[in-house]
Order: C-alpha cells, then structure tokens, then sequence
C-alpha cells in the first residue's frame, strides 16, 4: 500500500492515462510515466510490471531519458491499486472509466455486434470528452 501512495503522486505528477491504438484497431489502456531517473522507473516495473524503453537525445546536451508504459490488463490492475490515492481530476475521471467500463464493452476476441461497437466507441468518447458526455 505504501508503495501505492508514492506511485500516485508520481503519477500525478509525471504520469499519463491513455487509449491507444495498434494497426489502427480498437483502443487499449495504456499508463505511462517517463524520467530521466531510470532508478524511478525501475521500481515502478518490479511493482506493477510493464516495461521499460529508453528515449533517443536529440542533442548533445540532453539528458538520457527513458518511458515506463503498462498496457491491457497490467495498466488496468495499476490504474486499481493507486486510484484511491490520486489527486489529479483528469486522471481520476480517465482512471475509473478504464477501470468500470473498458473490460464490459471489449470483446476478447475483437468481434463487436453494432450496438457493442457503439458501447466502446461511447466509452472512448466519453474517456477523451469527459465534458460531451
């Protein structure tokens, strides 16, 4: 649990709650957080799982850099352990949507009826347009 409340400050923070797409399919949850503090990261990956990528420097005098990302279930098992202790608005709306919704309107195996498909794509408006909805 401790480890929990430190990560929602840093997340908070640092941290950014996502859907993102692959080959232009449907949206997956996808939690971020990048550093130049690699230790940082590091504990977030042993903590909560994910994984770890390294940010090319553009310049010479850029520091090195680096993103830890979780995506599917390991973003939504993140989001659930330090969603009691975030502060941020946005991240908390973004956050218990994810966490209450995403697993009822996607399919496993990707196929939607049409009214399944107009339950994800609500989900997904109302995710980046919380003020439409």
């Amino acid at each position: 649990m401790e480890e929990d409340i430190y990560t929602a400050g840093l997340f908070d923070g640092e941290g950014t709650v996502t859907l993102s797409t692959a080959n232009g399919k449907f949206r997956y949850p996808v939690v971020s957080v990048s550093s130049t503090t690699l230790c940082l990261l590091e504990f977030l990956q042993k903590c909560y799982g994910g994984h770890i990528s390294k940010h090319k420097a553009y310049k010479k005098n850029h520091a090195a850099s680096w993103s830890w990302k979780a995506r599917y279930d390991e973003a939504l098992a993140f989001l659930e352990r330090v969603l009691p202790y975030l502060k941020e608005p946005e991240k908390r709306h973004r956050a218990l949507l994810l966490i209450q919704d995403y697993k009822k309107v996607t399919r496993r195996n990707g196929r939607y009826s049409p009214e399944q498909l107009a339950e994800k794509l609500a989900l997904e408006q109302r995710f980046f347009h919380p003020s439409d909805s």
